[in-house]
């Protein structure tokens, strides 16, 4: 039996992402407290100045902040 009523789309929860980086400056603090941001909304990481950042994740853990917001689809 075919049914004509409209199939509800599925809502994507897509959080604010953006490309791995790293601040030129993560080389100053200890090994261990070293982070790399991939979130558009974390506000860390937005303080960095775009000519201070690099791309890829610099062999650093995520951020906190990133990992919060990932984790909330935000």
């Amino acid at each position: 039996m075919e049914s004509n009523a409209a199939i509800p789309r599925r809502k994507e929860n897509r959080m604010p992402s953006t490309p791995a980086f790293y601040s030129i400056n993560e080389y100053k603090k200890p090994e261990g407290k070293r982070v790399h941001h991939n979130n558009s909304a974390c506000p860390p990481g937005r303080d960095i100045p775009q000519n201070e950042r690099r791309p890829s994740t610099g062999g650093n853990r995520l951020c906190e902040d990133c990992k919060r917001l990932n984790n909330a689809g935000k």
